[in-house]
């Protein structure tokens, strides 16, 4: 199909004029809106108007970059191309009015002049000068005063694209005259030669030109860097890495030794060694990818390659993030991943020559589209998912080599994996959990492929301590591991994916590089291991809680399919088990985890971990540990940064995730995680039983028609579907829309004692309203708080009040789909009469279906309702309305409530037939419960803990009074007292009302400490040392200490009253 032909059908309205397709109509996407004017070259009137002095201009078959030709333009010494009444250019240099102008992470922008153009450039052969553009009001001008002028190199072959906002990066300094721009010139400058060809395409006029555009050897931008810092600059690696003088002494027999070591045990990973060890897992995974490779021919042969003169045309190839492709072109990264990797594996397994033979012509035909060193595309942002090419590359390393054609592969692997950022690490900031993720085993198979020489020497040492500075602590925001090891990106929490690839692929490499001189530190080890523990103690089986996955909530299976295999890698060194006890965990996950979840892992994408000698290891390391079985242990953990705390005792789970001024509360995108804005509101997830299915086994099939208004232990408001369901859109104050959002309160953690514990949340809505003030409503407040004692979790909330009148707020107890076989009990009768929709009562107790047990004081209005209810279903990206019928109950806090609160308790690993004890008589008395501190005294375990809102609040029990918002909990005993505190306050430097544009020194701030004065009633001592306390002085009868927190730790305090001394001084 013609391609103007096929734009108008894309764009709804559109206008013809001579030269040009000029979209005039605005009902388009964010991206078509921005374009002014686009020429393609397709037809001979696109270039009325142009005049080429001393040079000619033809269109040509032979190269193209959209549609099926390009013009080529032939010049001489003196030449000068000439394009008059340019039509789109005034619109280009024009004022864009502010806005929403990209589709990929849409971010507001305010008025401003953004304008400028996009240009694909061809060249046969390199040439040593550049091609100068200029732009005025006239052709004269153009010539003799621009406004604009930008020069290109021309030190390339094959594709380049030049991405150039007028402003910003081609402004002539001091211009005086008109800003009603109609012409432009080019001309050659500095050329060696007196002739040359130039072939160009695909050239668009924007009223906005991207910001996330970068600097490459043909064009350096001046772009403003509206984000702070640029986490895809490309062109200074890679100029800091050509640069460098790499003059070590090699011993290039060991080097050559260490660095075939690391690349058979890699192609092992890969490939396997031909036996039949990972067919025992039962993965399917060699016929996913017998699927891929079939898969790979089609695409292959829908490419149209046609190798003429030593050039290889195809289908027209666009970064992932160029938002102005042709319409018959395709994206690099997606081609790579559905062709190149199963290419190479049907050769390398199979012995397929042909396969290999379309493999090499398929990379030359990347090298020509311009996926080549030096070219950033126009956009190197996201260009993360490189394994894909990398592992071919690797696996046809020796061919490559033969053909003379292996080091442009590692020229561009170096580019592109900005193998110069490990030349300078810069230690004050971490590293992007996509670079790690998609980019750390690139960077490795980079330098495995290159010459065993000094530079090859020194790279392996600089990946070493790149990978020991990847798996190390990172300050503030920044990616990715935290003191209490949650895994951060986009500046807040993420458990699954980008962390969990993260981890494992540290892990991989770990394994690739044991034992060599380039081994990780023992430091790295104890992080990796440490992570690794600590995803498994908040999982559920292999399931997190819902709010801890950033925007994919539904995918939260996050030690099975994302980082199984880093459990065996760090478990083993080569094949053989090492570390007992993480064999002993691996294998509890090996256990549970579905076979077929890793799969998505064992082909090279975004991550990758391995293929068939990857499930050797694992199937090794599972016969080898054989009854060595070991799951996470019961206990309290406590991740201060992510808002979260996970609590395990004997059958029972529970896990409750908030938000606060340093932990954003939900991340939304296109199609992702639109019904999640309340996932970090006290949302509390209980579970008992067998773990293997995780919380799929509990029944709230949350995307078959649930309620996310309604989430268990959560308060919020009863909002309808069409109410819960938000797109963010990006306005002046929230940039990229109303998600990562940020409160102004500093609690939402927990404390540990032992095996108990205690969460807090301080929640505030602090985000500027919708219009209608329902999702977000900036009246919104309620104080919650979580004390888990053995087989009880008691729940209080207080000051619970918004200004909505319309739609109730409630506390939910729990929400399951309606099951036949799975009864719940309302004060020990079954639920289960359908001409009674909805029941009220005062207080009471629920027996639910999976077996846990809630009270309800009097006084207390509980809702339950089993009936039919509207929500949505995701859909791949879509929303599709669904019906389905659940049960839930809440306690109503009623429209418009003030102060309200609530309190309630659940018993876990106990039937209905030993409830009765509870029932007769609380087992905890409520202190206190107000704005400013819950109280709770647990007679049987001598607990007394405190949830302080509110610094030097008059308490009761033993705290009399605290410096600071804390959690504290005391258990007394005959022999004295442990005393544990928690500083809530993590500390960190604080941003805006969410994650947008946050600034270096915020992001890469490291958190500070703080010391917190706490008040007792009687003379304490401390009973052991505790580094933690700076001061302890008796005041008065009572005790004042002093204790420095930091991290939103957990800290002990074991003390004892002092008897007098019976012995005289010496």
């Amino acid at each position: 199909m013609n391609k103007t032909i096929l734009i108008v059908l894309l764009a709804a309205v559109v206008l013809s004029v001579p030269g040009a397709v000029v979209f005039a109509q605005p009902k388009e996407t964010a991206a078509t809106k921005i374009i002014t004017a686009q020429y393609g070259f397709e037809k001979d009137q696109d270039i009325e108007g142009w005049k080429a002095q001393n040079g000619n201009l033809s269109f040509s078959d032979a190269h193209y970059k959209d549609g099926q030709r390009s013009l080529e333009w032939s010049w001489q010494t003196g030449a000068m191309l000439e394009i008059a009444g340019l039509k789109g250019l005034k619109e280009a240099g024009a004022v864009y009015p502010g806005g929403i102008p990209e589709v990929y992470e849409p971010s507001f922008y305010p008025k401003d002049r953004y304008g400028g153009m996009k240009i694909w450039l061809y060249q046969e052969k390199p040439s040593s000068g550049q091609i100068v553009f200029q732009v005025g009001s006239s052709v004269a001008a153009a010539r003799m005063n621009p406004k604009y002028r930008f020069a290109v190199n021309l030190d390339f072959t094959g594709w380049r694209t030049v991405w150039v906002c007028f402003e910003e990066d081609a402004r002539v300094k001091d211009y005086s005259g008109s800003d009603d721009m109609q012409a432009m010139v080019a001309f050659p400058q500095h050329m060696k030669k007196n002739k040359g060809r130039l072939f160009i395409d695909h050239l668009l006029l924007l009223s906005f030109v991207s910001n996330k555009r970068n600097s490459d050897l043909q064009f350096v931008n001046n772009k403003r860097n509206l984000r702070s810092a640029d986490g895809y600059e490309i062109l200074k690696p890679f100029r800091v890495y050509t640069n460098a003088v790499y003059n070590q002494q090699v011993n290039k027999q060991l080097l050559e030794k260490e660095s075939d070591r690391i690349a058979a045990r890699l192609e092992f990973l890969i490939l396997g060694d031909r036996t039949d060890d990972w067919k025992r897992r039962g993965t399917g995974i060699e016929k996913e990818l017998e699927g891929k490779i079939k898969g790979a021919l089609s695409v292959y042969e829908q490419l149209q390659l046609k190798s003429t003169n030593g050039t290889v045309n195809g289908a027209p190839l666009f970064a992932i993030r160029d938002e102005h492709s042709a319409p018959e072109g395709r994206v690099f990264d997606n081609v790579a991943q559905d062709v190149l990797f199963p290419l190479a594996a049907d050769y390398r397994l199979n012995g397929s020559a042909a396969s290999k033979e379309k493999l090499i012509q398929v990379l030359d035909y990347f090298l020509d589209q311009g996926w080549a060193s030096g070219s950033a595309l126009g956009t190197v942002d996201h260009v993360i998912r490189l394994t894909p090419i990398a592992t071919a590359v690797f696996l046809l390393r020796n061919e490559l080599h033969a053909l003379n054609k292996l080091k442009p592969e590692v020229d561009m692997l170096a580019w592109h994996t900005r193998l110069g950022s490990m030349l300078h690490i810069d230690h004050t900031r971490g590293e992007n959990s996509d670079k790690v993720r998609g980019g750390a085993l690139v960077k490795l198979i980079a330098i495995l492929l290159m010459e065993n020489d000094a530079r090859k020497q020194e790279m392996l040492q600089c990946f070493k301590d790149y990978m020991d500075y990847v798996a190390s602590v990172a300050p503030g925001y920044s990616d990715t591991f935290k003191p209490d090891f949650s895994i951060y990106h986009h500046r807040g929490t993420y458990l699954n994916v980008y962390g969990t690839n993260a981890v494992n692929t540290m892990a991989l490499i770990h394994w690739l590089l044991s034992g060599t001189s380039y081994a990780m530190s023992a430091q790295s080890t104890a992080n990796i291991k440490q992570a690794l523990q600590r995803q498994a103690a908040i999982a559920f089986g292999v399931q997190i809680h819902y709010g801890a996955g950033g925007r994919f909530p539904l995918n939260n299976s996050a030690i099975d399919g994302d980082c199984l295999p880093a459990f065996a890698y760090m478990s083993m060194t080569k094949d053989t088990i090492a570390d007992r006890n993480l064999a002993a965990l691996f294998n509890y996950i090996y256990g549970i985890a579905p076979p077929a979840a890793i799969n998505k892992m064992l082909l090279p994408a975004l991550t990758y971990s391995g293929t068939f000698g990857t499930l050797d290891l694992m199937v090794r390391a599972h016969e080898q540990s054989k009854t060595n079985i070991q799951g996470p242990a019961d206990g309290v953990v406590v991740l201060p940064y992510s808002g979260l705390m996970a609590y395990r005792y004997k059958k029972a789970f529970a896990t409750v995730k908030g938000y606060n001024k340093y932990v954003w509360d939900y991340e939304a995108g296109k199609g992702e995680n639109n019904l999640g804005r309340y996932l970090s509101h006290g949302m509390l997830i209980m579970a008992q039983g067998d773990e293997r299915n995780g919380f799929d086994s509990l029944g709230m099939d949350m995307n078959d028609g649930f309620d996310w208004s309604m989430l268990p232990g959560a308060t919020t408001k009863m909002l309808p579907a069409d109410k819960m369901l938000y797109f963010p859109k990006a306005d002046n104050k929230y940039i990229e829309g109303k998600h990562r959002n940020f409160s102004e309160s500093v609690i939402a953690s927990g404390l540990q004692q032992g095996g108990n514990g205690l969460f807090a949340l301080d929640l505030r809505d602090d985000v500027f309203p919708d219009e209608d003030r329902s999702l977000f409503d900036s009246s919104f407040r309620a104080k919650k708080s979580y004390f888990f004692i053995g087989n009880e979790i008691i729940c209080l909330g207080s000051g619970i009040s918004n200004k909505d009148s319309r739609y109730n707020t409630v506390t939910t107890l729990f929400q399951y789909h309606v099951n036949e076989h799975r009864m719940n009990y309302f004060n020990g009768k079954v639920v289960d009469d359908p001409t009674n929709p909805e029941q009220k009562a005062d207080g009471g107790y629920f027996t639910d279906q999976n077996g846990l047990q809630y009270i309800i004081p009097k006084g207390q209005h509980i809702v339950l309702q089993q009936a039919m209810q509207n929500s949505y279903r995701s859909v791949k990206g879509t929303y599709q309305p669904v019906s389905a019928r659940y049960i839930k109950a809440c306690i109503d806090h009623g429209c418009h409530p003030k102060d309200q609160g609530y309190e309630y308790e659940v018993v876990m690993n106990t039937d209905a037939a030993a409830l009765h004890p509870y029932l007769e008589k609380k087992s905890y008395t409520v202190l206190e419960k107000n704005n400013d501190v819950h109280i709770i005294q647990h007679k049987a375990s001598g607990i007394t803990a405190y949830a302080i809102y509110k610094a030097h609040t008059s308490l009761k029990g033993v705290l009399l009074t605290t410096s600071a918002p804390l959690l504290a909990m005391a258990k007394e005993a005959a022999d004295g007292m442990l005393l544990t505190i928690a500083n809530p306050d993590i500390g960190q430097a604080r941003w805006n009302h969410n994650m947008s544009h946050m600034p270096d020194s915020i992001t890469n701030a490291w958190a500070k400490g703080s010391v917190v004065t706490i008040t007792l009633k009687g003379a304490w001592y401390a009973a052991n040392y505790t580094g933690k306390l700076m001061s302890a002085v008796i005041r008065n009868g009572n005790t004042v200490l002093s204790l420095f927190c930091r991290d939103g730790e957990s800290i002990d305090l074991p003390l004892q009253h002092r008897e007098e001394s019976t012995e005289g001084e010496d």
